[in-house]
């Protein structure tokens, strides 16, 4: 009975510890000239840099942020967001990285 409950505790605590770690994705990357990195290495020396998007979203959200990424997309930048609401639905958005306009809120 006692190492069924310090199992438990163990796997309670190594969860939790999972669940804190998940937002590193989207920590903040910047080149020696002060650019943010996209997710390919490249800065983005115009337009709506990863992080103020990532930011903005979040705080309009209220959720936690998953995973954030730059991506090029026939031929234009955009920023993929994924994040997970209080209520534990994930949502995904992309925008544009030369705008900062949605291109399409995905569930």
């Amino acid at each position: 009975m006692v190492l069924t409950l310090q199992r438990q505790l163990i796997v309670g605590l190594l969860l939790s510890g999972l669940l804190v770690s998940l937002p590193v994705a989207a920590q903040r990357y910047r080149s020696p000239e002060g650019q943010p990195y996209s997710q390919n290495g490249r800065s983005t020396p115009r337009g709506v840099d990863l992080d103020s998007t990532v930011e903005r979203i979040r705080r309009e959200t209220g959720g936690r942020v998953l995973h954030a990424e730059t991506m090029e997309n026939d031929g234009h930048q955009e920023h993929r967001v994924r994040i997970i609401t209080d209520h534990g639905k994930v949502r995904r958005y992309r925008i544009d990285a030369g705008s900062g306009r949605s291109l399409s809120p995905r569930d």
